[in-house]
Parts: structure tokens; sequence; C-alpha cells
């Protein structure tokens, strides 16, 4: 029979359990806030463009084929990007089918960007995607911070990290698929790892689930998570089991499918549909390796500063005899900067960063937030903090101007990122020449969804940023004070 002393300190761990929840709960909802708030509310890029095109294709029409095709230097029948960056829309189209009448139709073929900025139905059921995307790859980060024995100021530096201090930000108001491999990533990143912890088979089926969709968004990287979720079962298992032949099986389930799916959509089964034709990896090393960690437009260290707690992370987690958690962790994140920044257009064209890169910064964040224990107590006090001010920094321009106002086009190629004004907070405020739109399309406002809404409905619309900011530093508040109350050292 327990006694009540066993009781009492069963009691208080259960207690101290659900408060750590609460607090990444409240980190989590203070960073959705943020997003919510700078959402753009319109698409960027093409890619977003055919993509969002195929769910509404598939939701409304029940059609592989784009209805009507989209025509941008040249005409798009089918998205070239995988189902599972079109899917992600589904649930929300299925609850918003009455604003499908807003669909902006293009006026012959000519760039008409109204497909970009006037689509109603993107701004209400696709643009928030994006922000649960966000909100839900930081609360893993958060998760996976503390399986690998991080504390709740580790876990709390870690979402924030993520969701403040990395491109991810300016990837939630995007529509490139990278963010939701991003959360693939890190799904079966954690899956594997409360699997190698002694977790029930039911984390084998999510780490295959993640696996499966994360090649149904993007086949290559997609493909790189298999290696991490096959290393930490091997750990536990030591043979070829069911846990290694699950996972082989997800992977080979998606290669299927997607051929299958490229089949039906272009003709062949290697027929990805791509406009460029074929890719291939043609930048020498010497190029885009300094050019991806280095420069100014494009570079890892001025978007995510954490990388160096990211670094001693991984090392700390080596040296404390988790060497498997380690090479998954920073192996990953090392073989995509390798494979990204080789590829003939590393730049990723119209873009904030380095957006190939965008998968692995739920696993870089983790480990920075993991760097934090590591770090002697004087540095403690004031690092992680300068290395947080440092991304939101960057972040700043990136969630407040618009990308196609002449920041994406300037600094298209190697050349232009080197330059110092490529770094956003400095080159990205000459694009913009107004605060509020006075024009439909063209001009260059604020791109922040409900400043742009002022030209329709007057300066009320401004109260939704106002209320979301005003939550998102109040719930940033609140959670540090209770992670100072839990944890005094913090």
């Amino acid at each position: 029979m327990p006694d009540r002393t066993s009781f009492a300190c069963e009691h208080t761990a259960t207690a101290t359990l659900i408060r750590i929840h609460r607090l990444e709960l409240g980190a989590v909802a203070a960073a959705t806030c943020l997003c919510l708030a700078v959402m753009s509310g319109h698409l960027l890029s093409i890619d977003g463009l055919v993509m969002w095109r195929q769910a509404i294709a598939l939701a409304y029409h029940h059609s592989w084929s784009l209805v009507p095709p989209v025509w941008w230097s040249g005409t798009y029948t089918s998205s070239y990007r995988g189902l599972g960056a079109s899917a992600q829309y589904f649930p929300s189209l299925v609850l918003f089918p009455w604003l499908a009448g807003h669909v902006p139709v293009q006026a012959g073929q000519q760039y008409d960007f109204k497909l970009i900025y006037s689509d109603l139905l993107y701004t209400v059921a696709g643009a928030p995607v994006w922000v649960a995307v966000t909100a839900v790859t930081a609360y893993i980060t958060g998760l996976m911070t503390r399986l690998l024995g991080g504390g709740i100021r580790n876990v709390v530096w870690a979402i924030a990290f993520f969701a403040l201090g990395s491109p991810a930000l300016a990837a939630s108001r995007g529509d490139w698929p990278q963010p939701l491999v991003a959360a693939c990533w890190a799904l079966g990143a954690y899956a594997a790892l409360k699997y190698r912890a002694g977790g029930g088979r039911r984390w084998l089926w999510i780490s295959a689930g993640a696996v499966l969709y994360a090649v149904l968004t993007r086949p290559l990287e997609g493909s790189f998570l298999l290696p991490g979720v096959l290393l930490l079962p091997w750990v536990r298992e030591r043979r070829l089991s069911w846990a290694i032949a699950s996972q082989i099986a997800a992977w080979g389930a998606a290669v299927v499918l997607t051929l299958l799916l490229n089949k039906v959509r272009f003709g062949s089964p290697t027929n990805v549909g791509y406009p460029g034709g074929d890719v291939s990896w043609t930048t020498p090393i010497w190029i885009g390796f300094p050019s991806a960690l280095l420069s100014p437009g494009r570079g890892i260290l001025w978007e995510f500063p954490a990388l160096i707690l990211a670094v001693i992370g991984a090392a700390w987690l080596w040296r404390t005899q988790r060497r498997p958690e380690a090479v998954a962790l920073a192996g990953l994140p090392a073989v995509l900067f390798i494979e990204a920044c080789t590829y003939e257009f590393w730049v990723g064209g119209w873009d904030w960063g380095f957006r190939l890169f965008e998968p692995a910064f739920p696993l870089l964040a983790t480990l920075a937030g993991i760097g934090v224990i590591a770090i002697p107590d004087r540095a403690r006090a004031w690092l992680p903090g300068v290395l947080l001010a440092g991304g939101l920094l960057w972040n700043i321009p990136a969630v407040s101007t618009d990308l196609l106002a002449g920041y994406g086009q300037t600094y298209a190629d190697t050349a232009s990122n080197w330059r110092l004004d490529a770094y956003p907070p400095i080159g990205a405020w000459r694009f913009v020449n107004e605060i509020f739109p006075s024009a439909g399309v063209g001009g260059s406002p604020v791109d922040i969804v409900w400043f742009r809404a002022v030209r329709v409905v007057g300066k009320v619309a401004l109260v939704p940023f106002v209320v979301l900011v005003a939550a998102s530093i109040a719930a940033w508040v609140w959670t540090v004070r209770q992670v100072r109350l839990l944890d005094p050292a913090c």
C-alpha cells in the first residue's frame, strides 16, 4: 500500500507537470497571436498560387486540373507541388464554401496581381492555415526540448527561438511548402525520440505518418527525414524490426503515391511538372556554403543567430552520452544545408532569407534551447536574449514590408545578397512608401492584412491588430513570470 508521503509526492509531480504544460501552451499562444497580428492575408508566389488553386480544384470541383488554368509566364493546368502542400487547405475550405465566389478570375494571359492580392477566400481560409502550421511546430519544438532533458526555461527559450527568433515568423505569412515540411520534421523527430525513450508503438505510427506527409509535400526534403527516424528506433531495437520496417514502408508508399499522382497530373511518373524543367545541384560548394551561412541577405547566422547555441546544444548532447539524438537532430539540418546551398538556384527566388533551409529550424531551435543549459551562468544571463533579439530584429521588416514591392526582385541572385543592404533591417524599408494603401493592388503600404483592410473598412480594421499584439505581449509576460516562479534560476 502506498503511504501518504509517496502519494503527496506523486500529486506534486503531477501538478508540476500540468503547470509546465500550461506554460508551454502560454508561450505557443503568445507566438500564435503575434503571427495572426502580422499576417499578410495574401499570396506571395506562383508556387503558393498553384498550390492554393489545386486545393480549390480538388475541394470544390473534384478535379486535378485547375479551374480555370492559371497563366504566369506560362499556363499551369495543375500544381507542380506535392499533394501534401495543397491538402493542408482542405479543412478550412470545407468551412468556407460560401466564399468561393470571391476567388479572382484572371483576365486573359497577362500578369494579373489580383490573383495574388485580392483573393478573399485565401485571406479567410488560406492564410490562417500557415499560422496554425507555425503554432503546431512551435509546440512540438517545446515538447522535444523537454524530452531531451531541458527544463521549463529551456522549453520556453526553444519556442521563442523558433517562433520569434527564426525565419519561421516570416514564413507564417508565406505560401511556400517548406514550413509544412518543417512541421513534419518536428513531428517525426519527436515521435522517434518518444519511441527511443521507451514509448509504445503508436509513436512509430506517428513518425511514419510524418514521413509519409513530408514526402507527399516535398519528396526530396521529406525523404531526408527517413534516416533520422530510422536511427533512433535502430538504437533501441539493435536489429531490423517492425519499428524500422514501418518507417521504410511509409516512405515507400509516399514515393509510389507521388509517382502515381505525377502520372495522373502530368502524364508520366517521372514528370513533376516543374516549370523550369530538370533541376540540378550545380552551385559550387565554395560559393553556396559561405553565401548561405554568412551573406547579409541569405545567411543563416543573420536570420537565426541562435544557431550558435544550437551548435553548443548538439555538443552537450554528445558529451552527455545522448549521441544518437545529437546525430539525428544536428545531422538532418547539416544534410539539408549542403543540399540546399549546392542547388542550382540556391537563393530560392523572391523570398526572405534562406527559404530552402526552413525545415531545419524546429530542430535547430530545440538544440538552441538545450544549448542554454551548457553555457556559463554569466553568459546565460544575457546571451540567449541577445541572440533572440537578433532574430526578432531580422523578422521585423520581413513581417512588415511587401516582399513583392521590390526587395524580392532586388536580391534574387548570389552577388546582391552579399551587399549589406540585403540585410532586411537595412534594405527592406526603402520599399515601403505608405502606411495604409491608397490603391487597390498598387502602392507599397505596410504589408499586414489589418493595415490593408483600412482602405475598405477604415481604421477600425486596426482593432484586431492592436488586440492581438497586446494579447501576445501579455501572454509572453505571463509565461516569463510563471517560469521565474517555477524556476528561480531562470
